[in-house]
């Protein structure tokens, strides 16, 4: 079987370096590169973390890691906006242990470097290589650097097989009451890659939250053994902590955590794994307001008219997930790190 050829494009943190690790060792996966953002942590961190995950892959040889856009496309441009107070995210935690996303990685500093090529000239010369519909684009940051490159190099779109990305909301909301991280911390990108024309599958945070994993999925994989296995089972650990420590006056209430990124790698070559799906309009709040960096789903009471002032229905340009299979996502990470210690 033709392993399905995907760029990964992350902002490393905890839930990125397990989807990293998915990719990196999946059997049914081409990874042909992997593009970094600002996003959890700063752009320098979110590249560092890629390498030291890359390493402990030991797919150095076969995989290359490109820095990308260090800021959003505009959010952070107004003085007043909370994106311009927090964007690039430089403040540090004296405790890393509190922290979802740590600085830096619990793994070994790495001598790898990063490729000299940036990331979306990169991403432009790759897809302008491939043969048409070819490609699956897996952002799982701010989509900053794909849509740097759609308005850069319009020829890449036919290159673009379809693109699975994490973000979006609808029933659940982080940061702010009306908006999931990855398009608040960009939201401008995500717009143009929806109004794009491309295939998109939104793998939503109101999905993500339904494939939360705790404490006995975490043992169960660090008996795995291998470097990969005990990365995924301390990010695992990291985010309950962290979420533990942070819930006021709630500690030690949190017995799961949810995964964000990862689903989306298991959504490429395992689209079953998504148990909800709707075919509907998708478009990004970009007022500036209250809701800014919202993800408006299309509803019946919506309407658009043509000249004659007949209601049309609404274009529909995703497929977005509301929930997922969370066996078959925690089998899916079992076998890809069991395989990876029967390799080695």
């Amino acid at each position: 079987m033709e392993k399905e050829k995907i760029i990964l494009d992350v902002d490393t943190g905890s839930d990125d370096a397990v989807a990293i690790v998915c990719a990196l060792l999946s059997d049914e996966v081409d990874v042909l590169g992997i593009t970094t953002v600002t996003g959890n942590v700063e752009i320098r961190n979110t590249t560092d973390n890629t390498l030291r995950v890359v390493e402990c892959c030991d797919k150095q040889d076969e995989v290359k890691v490109y820095r990308g856009a260090e800021l959003p496309l505009a959010s952070t441009l107004v003085p007043w906006g909370i994106q311009g107070k927090t964007l690039p995210r430089t403040e540090k935690e004296s405790d890393q242990s509190l922290k979802v996303h740590p600085d830096h990685l619990p793994l070994p500093e790495t001598k790898l470097k990063e490729e000299d090529k940036r990331a979306v000239p990169w991403m432009i010369e790759t897809l302008l290589s491939m043969p048409d519909r070819s490609v699956t684009l897996v952002p799982v940051g701010p989509e900053t650097n794909l849509a740097l490159a759609i308005r850069s190099d319009e020829r890449i779109l036919k290159k673009i097989k379809r693109v699975v990305m994490m973000g979006g909301s609808h029933d659940k909301y982080a940061p702010t009451q009306g908006a999931e991280f990855n398009v608040w911390v960009d939201p401008e990108a995500c717009e143009i890659v929806l109004s794009s024309g491309l295939d998109v599958t939104m793998v939503s945070l109101d999905a993500t939250s339904t494939v939360s994993l705790g404490e006995e999925e975490a043992k169960a994989i660090r008996k795995i053994g291998t470097g990969p296995a005990i990365l995924v089972a301390d990010m695992i650990d990291q985010r309950l902590n962290a979420s533990s420590k942070t819930m006021k006056g709630n500690e030690g209430a949190v017995v799961g955590v949810a995964l964000h990124d990862p689903l989306a790698v298991c959504a490429v070559t395992h689209p079953e794994v998504l148990t909800d799906i709707i075919d509907t309009s998708c478009h990004v709040d970009l007022g500036r307001g209250f809701a800014y960096g919202e993800t408006v789903l299309g509803r019946n009471y919506e309407a658009v008219y043509d000249e004659n002032g007949e209601i049309m229905d609404l274009p529909k340009n995703v497929h977005y997930a509301r929930k997922a299979d969370k066996d078959l996502f925690y089998k899916w990470i079992c076998g890809i790190l069991l395989k990876g210690r029967e390799r080695h």
